[in-house]
């Protein structure tokens, strides 16, 4: 095991990012392994979802350790249910106010939508 990582190029960061700049960056990264993951299955046949699986709770864990339970949530629909890939198809987010009962429904286009809404809520629900 003394050569594992040996070809393995990892970029360092150049400039500080805040967060909600790392944020939108994760978030874009973890829907690009999801869709690749899914592309690999319905255009080659390759079933990665034993393999990719962990990898993807570890993803969810460290969002859950940042963001908690319900913003989790959120991200992982986001990722995983949000749009269509075969039809591009976006989805409508739908989330109640819990002081008022209102109801909302919004269309994210983008991470930096899913941050904007997560504050919204969060300013909305506390």
């Amino acid at each position: 095991m003394n050569s594992f990582g040996k070809n393995l190029n990892i970029r360092k960061r150049t400039t500080e990012l805040d967060e909600k700049s790392l944020f939108c960056e994760l978030v874009d990264m973890y829907e690009g392994l999801a869709i690749r993951s899914e592309k690999a299955y319905t255009e080659l046949g390759i079933d990665l979802q034993s393999y990719e699986e962990e990898f993807f709770l570890t993803i969810e864990n460290l969002f859950y350790l940042k963001y908690g339970e319900w913003k989790t949530s959120i991200i992982t629909w986001y990722v995983w249910e949000r749009k269509d890939i075969e039809t591009d198809e976006i989805g409508v987010l739908e989330w109640t106010n819990e002081d008022t009962d209102e109801k909302h429904e919004v269309i994210l286009k983008c991470s930096e939508d899913l941050w904007d809404i997560l504050n919204e809520i969060e300013g909305k629900t506390k």
